[in-house]
């Protein structure tokens, strides 16, 4: 058990199993590392060591010596992220949402029908399943700016199971969100190519989903792979978003036997491939309404000389 904060973290093989914190009123409580509410220190006992009964638990809370052996923390059981339904609100304000930041319709009904993009009232889901169609994995996007929690993963997600977006299954990218991927398909449409597939791991520092056999075929399929960086707010986030992305690719080399290319945007094309296509897109809106303009000033020109001068005279 370590201490980090206000929090207890209990850890299992390396990861955290269980975080503990204390409330206000002095009392602590638990959950698992799938956001499953337990309950106050007796009942993580408990827990962790099944069969152990009230009284033992409050004994080895009061730190008394013990002659039970202390076995491993035991995994906590999870759940699969349960969907919400989604109304037809719920999927039209998505749609306007994703189109708001340059997706395209095309890319947006693509998605849908992987069912790697799904709605629920105020957010987008980008969802990843497991080999029997199952949703292991559920990251929410908001869709309201004021909404005080701009992405969370739903309760019971596993990032091992990542959202695909099915593409050219010689092009292979890695991203580290789902904007990015409906993102990246445009990009390549515009540039009159293939739209690649696109593995969205969840972040830089996730690599538990390339252990999966069915994410192991598509890299070992690809001609050429590649993992996509992001520009950072600072250099300390830049520093370890680099090595996380770095050890990703390290991996896919290890099971591909082949090199990896690493790309990350240049700063002044912004932080990501979401911003990257969302400023291509108001560049072309740009433009698009500068001809508009243009057409409307040289029509306005041709009307006035079919006219003839009609202005003062000053002749004598």
């Amino acid at each position: 058990m370590k201490r980090e904060g206000r929090h207890l973290s209990v850890k299992a093989g390396g990861d955290e199993a269980y975080r503990v914190t204390r409330q206000q009123d002095g009392r602590w409580l638990w959950c698992d590392r799938y956001g499953n509410d337990g309950g106050d220190n007796i009942d993580l006992v408990r827990e962790i060591e099944p069969g152990t009964g009230y009284a033992e638990a409050v004994y080895r809370l009061s730190g008394a010596p013990t002659v039970r052996q202390q076995p491993r923390p035991s995994e906590p059981k999870r759940q699969p992220p349960q969907l919400p339904a989604q109304g037809l609100a719920a999927r039209e304000h998505g749609r306007d949402y994703l189109k708001g930041r340059g997706i395209s319709p095309d890319t947006i009904e693509h998605a849908e029908k992987a069912g790697m993009v799904r709605y629920a009232d105020g957010g987008v889901l980008f969802v990843g399943y497991d080999h029997t169609g199952t949703a292991q994995n559920a990251t929410r996007r908001a869709i309201a700016p004021a909404d005080p929690v701009q992405k969370r993963d739903l309760r019971g997600s596993d990032k091992i199971y990542p959202p695909i977006l099915p593409g050219d299954p010689a092009k292979v990218w890695i991203v580290e969100g789902g904007p990015d991927a409906l993102a990246l398909h445009d990009i390549a449409k515009r540039s009159g190519q293939q739209p690649p597939t696109v593995i969205v791991s969840g972040g830089a520092n996730v690599r538990s989903f390339l252990e999966r056999d069915d994410v192991q075929a598509i890299l070992k399929r690809a001609e050429r792979v590649t993992v996509a960086g992001e520009n950072e707010k600072n250099p300390e986030a830049q520093a370890k978003a680099d090595a996380g992305h770095q050890k990703q690719a390290q991996r896919v080399a290890e099971i591909t036997g082949r090199e990896v290319r690493q790309w990350t945007p240049k700063p002044e094309q912004g932080k990501d491939l979401a911003d990257i296509n969302a400023r291509q897109v108001a560049e072309i809106e740009r433009k698009r309404q500068a001809e508009i303009e243009a057409e409307r000033a040289r029509n306005r020109e041709l009307s006035r000389k079919s006219r003839g001068y009609d202005g003062p005279s000053f002749g004598r």
